[in-house]
């Protein structure tokens, strides 16, 4: 399994690496490093792009993928010489597309402890943290007349702890243990990498295995132009300020 070295640090992007298989292709290559601090794309969110470079060898990333058996797969072309099994590589994540998914990413989590703190009890179910569709659904319901009142509540809440600038922490444990701490646990953690929870603020236990802010303030703030519900499922709309709004 590749060591995802992101899942340890919430600001690391870059890492040192050694190549474990390159796999050449007709449009783009397959490179496999033994550590990695490129995010691959998952739960919702899209994956990192940046160089692996070494001395003058340099390959551009441009998709990542985590396969069934955690090995972490980097896309991309050389743009200059070559790497072979083996060689020590420097790995260096672009930070403006890292810090937009991140940005929107933990929004949505934002989103989540403003539902809990306003008393709602909706599950969340998926996840659409996107520059062009941000969004999250969730299990529950409520009346078509509430739907105003209960978008500024939402949005109203989740401002309010993005103003606060509470600190978020990393925690490693067993699935099993996650509901000690979250106030949900999906049936579909995966199990080809370490299973983490991410707290946000005091106590809002998140199992999450993508990138997130360290501090809610650096989120920005918040808007929710749209919820509706159909069918049991209730689809919450965002935008983040400054990315899609």
């Amino acid at each position: 399994m590749t060591k995802l070295t992101y899942l340890e640090d919430f600001d690391v992007e870059s890492c040192k690496a050694v190549i474990v298989s390159v796999t050449k292709g007709d449009e783009r290559h397959d490179i496999v490093l033994d550590a990695t601090c490129f995010y691959p794309r998952g739960g919702g969110q899209d994956w990192d792009t940046g160089i692996i470079y070494a001395d003058n060898n340099e390959f551009e990333v441009n998709g990542v993928r985590l396969d069934e058996n955690g090995d972490v797969h980097h896309f991309g072309l050389f743009k200059k010489g070559e790497f072979v099994v083996g060689d020590q590589v420097e790995c260096k994540v672009d930070h403006e597309r890292r810090n937009v998914n991140t940005r929107l990413h933990s929004a949505g989590h934002v989103i989540d402890m403003a539902i809990d703190a306003v008393g709602l009890d909706w599950v969340a179910t998926k996840g659409q943290h996107y520059t062009h569709l941000s969004a999250i659904e969730y299990q529950g319901s409520f009346e078509s007349e509430q739907s105003e009142e209960l978008k500024q509540k939402i949005e109203q809440k989740a401002n309010e702890l993005v103003s606060e600038g509470l600190v978020n922490a990393i925690k490693f444990m067993p699935v099993e243990e996650m509901s000690q701490i979250c106030r949900h646990v999906p049936d579909n953690i995966p199990s080809n990498k370490p299973a983490r929870v991410v707290v946000y603020g005091d106590s809002f236990g998140v199992p999450c295995g993508g990138t997130h802010v360290s501090n809610l303030g650096e989120v920005g703030k918040i808007n929710i132009p749209k919820i509706k519900s159909k069918k049991g499922v209730i689809r919450v709309n965002y935008t983040v300020e400054g990315i899609n709004s």
